[in-house]
């Protein structure tokens, strides 16, 4: 293990190398996402160019007519729980038979847990879809509706919750994503080009819907994966094995001490 001094403190090299290349994601994914947002903010015609190409005058949006495009919007809708169980399985049986799963490392439900909840449920669907107030296309009178064309990431005030920026269901998509991360290395190029299919059909469908513009469901990506690669330095590279040890032993003593008190009580 190499030591190297820097100002009188002593930096284990071992370690700060990983740390530095995971970092490199993170400000990739973030200058990216920065890239394209201002270049869909500076052209609006891309967001309604695209959004046109599936709209109809006096028809609408005849994508939301297709049976199997609508199976497709529920099977992205039932993926959201293959992440959630995904998560949450391997730290419930951690705790309530940890004797059973001992063989699985708890950073990575963790990583997948919180990548899931402060990406999809927290930034995009608690807070951004809330409060920025974007109208959906279908709800916009370029195409149909009553409502103003506001550019993406402007507050405005056409949609009252639930609204259009971000895409809640392009965020879940991109998602899988993880599992790419998580995959050994032979696999993880096949993981990311099938995750990679995934989202952008799901995504397309959407925008096909009239659901969401171009710019919500890219933009959605790029927050995502963001959020993604900061959970993945914090529980893949910072948190260490030895440290997922430990905190394997403590849910492991903790599911054995409410199991305890659950036959005292009976």
């Amino acid at each position: 293990m190499t030591i190297a001094e820097d100002g009188g403190h002593r930096i284990d090299l071992a370690k700060t190398g990983p740390r530095r290349a995971a970092g490199r994601p993170v400000l990739v994914t973030l200058l990216a996402t920065l890239v394209v947002s201002v270049l869909l903010y500076a052209m609006p015609a891309v967001d309604t160019g695209v959004t046109a190409l599936f709209y109809q005058t006096g028809r609408g949006f005849a994508a939301e007519e297709s049976g199997w495009l609508l199976v497709l919007r529920e099977a992205g809708r039932a993926a959201t729980w293959v992440l959630a169980l995904a998560a949450l399985v391997p730290i419930l049986l951690k705790i309530a038979s940890p004797d059973r799963v001992q063989g699985v490392d708890i950073r990575r439900p963790l990583f997948l847990g919180a990548s899931l909840l402060a990406g999809p449920l927290l930034l995009v669907n608690l807070i951004l879809k809330q409060h920025w107030g974007r109208a959906r296309p279908n709800h916009v009178d370029l195409f149909g509706g009553s409502a103003h064309f506001t550019p993406p990431w402007i507050p405005a005030d056409q949609c009252a919750a639930n609204c259009s920026f971000v895409s809640g269901e392009a965020s879940t998509a991109v998602l899988f994503m993880a599992f790419a991360v998580l995959a050994p290395g032979r696999w993880r190029l096949p993981a990311i080009l099938a995750a990679a299919v995934w989202t952008v059909a799901i995504s397309l469908n959407r925008v096909a819907f009239g659901a969401h513009f171009l710019s919500d469901v890219v933009i959605a990506w790029g927050l995502t994966l963001l959020v993604m690669f900061v959970m993945r330095d914090l529980f893949l590279v910072r948190m260490s094995p030895d440290q997922g040890r430990a905190l394997d032993a403590t849910l492991a003593r903790f599911g054995r001490a409410v199991a305890a008190r659950f036959r005292a009580d009976r």
